[in-house]
């Protein structure tokens, strides 16, 4: 049977997501089920004074109310121990939860929350970066000296992260330089928009179990984080994760889950909390804003010589699981380029806003947009064509990254000059019309997984995996086609049981773009682990060597002979009723890096690092700033497509989250209150606004990746504003070095250009 893996089929979740037969949390029907309402703070500061809840307990019903005054008081268990479940001092961003009621109806619920007495003293609220960083200035955190935190977490006032890499002598280096050039940017905060917003539905169990319906991104994870706050058993507590509406990042970390199972433990029913788009965006773990500084300098005839870079991200109240951002921006800031000096430092600090998160390549878009416009600037002041000057630096084969690692399976060149010529580089265009580029790596990661299959008597073929359908396809789809193969069955032919923590499997989840390569390694481990089985169950009842039994459409023939074959049920009910199959990812160890190039950075070598490249052309009106974003190319290296069409979707999704990113999602607060929450002021593209995307599936197999593919959810999405922003620039001579770059803020870079 020829193999599956590689070809183009509709996945096996389409029909149901069509028809609408999906099943998402917020369908998930239980019996006679309470319904919750989070009371949240009006300030984006202020000193808790009093909570009382004593009147709001005695309203027409109510069942329970959570809060710091009956929760357990811990500090959730994050790299930086900074924050309660609920708030206990003081509330540090506008929205943050206070407390949570759970009554037999919505309108019971919402009255009683608002008449839980609480007495805040308003303290002025710290918003910006330079408010941070102000020497001797005021502290989101008073008490920060007292957390606890993990081993190389760097926290000193209102920094909460920070790390370095440094080669060379820059300043030697830039004395040398032709050229030298310094740009500085801006970007905004960017939510996840997800289109389901977050919902949670939990009941206690007898015994000191607890079920818990969700749509997480790591089910495994936060079901252990769960039951340590609560002191429960974790082989007590269950999480049964549903088909996912989009999560990009945004539901790594727990939030409506929280509130449901505390108010599920204080009483005897279900408790049901669906949020509005509204209470969702409230509660966003947001893409990092911040600024970067870049300085460069270089040789006239192109070569790069040194960069000092500086980015800094505003991480809002908490830390969080926002501490990536700042450590993947500083292995992107100088790369894919070859320099050989470098002092790149980037750093988190706290303010009076939403503690951001982990959203879709965390410090990609931000630090891809800066550097990519830094690297145009300097192409454009010594004459290069920006292509020409890419290519003259990007890395090769075996040359060092930033930390020192030596590179392989490197393809810089190959996704750049695909992705240009996608767009016509170098081709006559008209006045008004521009055309940009940007680059970039990123990491594989290989998710901890346990998989198991399991083939009935009754011949049905059960996969079952940790890891959750977030929408990508590759849980729903990736993971049976690797299966099937293994099975020699077609991947329509296999049920799939998933992230449901009472499987006997597990997953790290869906994050770091390791999904098909750590769960899908899981998967087909677990298929081969099967076929072994039924083919040892095969040569007795076939009176056949191993070696001449193959495997087709749920039968063990004997090779040659057509009609001497048994099929899977009766192999399955001579093993007893079941054969199973278990497997696991298997690890590989980090590259090795110059340990003395870095300062507090714990992920500072990349494994199967891949390339990808964005073209952009774009229309500018120059009188109204208005762009017009015709055509996006990106050439992505994923090693190896075990399911093109789900490669097709990645590169596309993240072509038009770029472009949002780029040109008009922003989240805007005022006097620290985020005033435009919902999709009607918080501008999302929508497909009127999508221009013609190519996706380009580049093939340079990596050493770890299983069948030699390389992570792929993740980097597409980094490279189309740097690709957009040089377009721009390339159409009417300037750009805005801030993001997202809006009609007006290109129309006044226009206008200031022209003096």
């Amino acid at each position: 049977m020829a193999s599956v893996v590689g070809t183009h089929r509709i996945r096996g979740d389409a029909r149901a997501k069509a028809s609408g037969a999906t099943i998402y949390t917020a369908d998930v029907a239980l019996d006679d089920p309470l319904v919750a309402f989070v009371r949240r703070s009006p300030h984006p500061f202020a000193r808790i004074c009093r909570i009382d809840i004593d009147k709001a307990r005695a309203m027409p019903g109510v069942a329970a109310i959570v809060y710091s005054g009956n929760v357990p008081e811990k500090r959730l268990a994050f790299g930086i121990k900074d924050q309660y479940l609920f708030p206990r001092d003081f509330v540090r961003y506008a929205g943050e939860p206070i407390a949570a009621v759970a009554a037999d109806t919505e309108a019971h619920a919402r009255a009683a929350a608002a008449a839980i007495e609480v007495d805040l003293e308003p303290v002025e609220p710290i918003l910006t970066i330079d408010d941070a960083l102000a020497p001797d200035g005021r502290l989101v955190h008073p008490d920060w000296q007292t957390y606890e935190k993990g081993e190389g977490r760097v926290l000193d006032r209102n920094t909460c992260g920070y790390n370095r890499i440094r080669r060379g002598d820059v300043d030697k280096a830039f004395a040398r330089a032709d050229a030298v050039v310094e740009s500085q940017f801006r970007f905004s905060h960017g939510m996840p928009a997800y289109i389901e917003p977050r919902a949670a539905l939990a009941r206690k169990e007898p015994g000191g179990g607890l079920t818990l319906w969700c749509g997480s991104q790591t089910p495994y994870d936060n079901r252990d984080s769960l039951a340590e706050f609560f002191d429960l058993d974790v082989e007590k507590v269950r999480f049964v994760n549903q088909f996912v509406g989009g999560g990009f990042g945004g539901k790594l970390v727990m939030a409506a889950e929280w509130y449901a199972a505390a108010l599920a433990l204080a009483c005897d029913r279900p408790v049901r909390l669906v949020w509005s788009r509204l209470e969702d965006s409230l509660n966003v773990y947001p893409r990092h804003g911040g600024r970067a500084t870049f300085r460069s300098g270089a040789r006239k005839d192109g070569t790069l010589l040194a960069m000092r870079a500086s980015i800094v991200f505003d991480t809002g109240a908490y830390l969080g699981w926002g501490g990536g951002s700042a450590l993947i921006a500083s292995m992107l800031a100088s790369a894919p380029y070859r320099i050989p000096d470098l002092d790149i430092e980037a750093r988190l600090v706290y303010t009076n806003k939403h503690n951001a998160g982990p959203v879709r390549a965390p410090g990609g878009p931000q630090t891809n947009f800066a550097k990519e416009l830094h690297i145009d600037q300097l192409a454009r002041e010594l004459g290069i064509d920006p292509l020409e000057f890419r290519l003259r630096n990007a890395w090769v084969e075996g040359d060092s990254g930033p930390t020192g690692q030596r590179l392989e399976g490197v393809s810089a060149k190959d996704v750049l000059e695909r992705a240009a010529r996608a767009i016509g580089w170098g081709t006559p265009k008209q006045a008004g019309r521009g055309r940009g580029l940007a680059c970039t790596w990123w990491f594989s990661s290989c998710t901890e997984s346990r998989a198991r299959v399991e083939i009935t008597g009754e011949g049905r073929v059960r996969l079952h995996s940790g890891n959750p359908e977030v929408g990508t396809g590759s849980a729903a789809w990736a993971l049976p086609m690797l299966a099937a193969d293994a099975l020699g069955i077609a991947p329509e032919d296999i049920e799939i049981v998933l992230a449901d923590t009472a499987s006997a499997t597990y997953d790290g989840g869906v994050g770091g773009s390791g999904s098909t390569f750590g769960s899908g390694m899981a998967a087909e481990n677990a298929a081969k682990d099967a076929r072994e089985k039924l083919i040892a169950r095969a040569e007795d009842v076939l009176e056949a060597r191993a070696e001449d039994i193959e495997l087709r459409s749920g039968r063990a023939y004997v090779r040659g002979a057509p009609d001497h074959f048994v099929d899977f049920a009766a192999l399955a009910k001579s093993a007893g009723g079941m054969i199973e199959g278990k497997g696991e990812a298997v690890g590989s160890d980090d590259p090795e890096f110059d340990a003395s190039l870095v300062e507090s950075h714990s992920f500072a070598s990349w494994m199967a690092p891949s390339f990808t490249a964005t073209a952009a052309e774009v229309d500018v009106d120059a009188e109204t700033g208005r762009v017009r974003v015709r055509k996006l190319a990106t050439a992505q290296d994923v090693g190896f497509a075990v399911n093109p069409p789900g490669v097709i979707g990645q590169i596309e999704g993240g072509a038009v989250q770029g472009l949002g990113w780029a040109l008009t999602e922003e989240m805007r607060y005022e006097d620290g209150r985020f005033v435009n929450p919902s999709l009607g002021g918080y501008l999302l593209p929508t497909a009127v606004d999508a221009p013609e995307i190519e996706a380009i599936i580049v093939e340079h197999p990596s050493k770890e990746g299983p069948r030699g593919m390389k992570g792929v959810g993740e980097p597409p999405v980094t490279t189309p504003a740097g690709a957009i922003g040089n377009a721009i620039r390339d159409a009417v001579g300037v750009v805005p070095y801030e993001a997202p770059m809006t009609p007006e803020r290109v129309w006044r870079a226009i206008e200031e250009n022209r003096g």
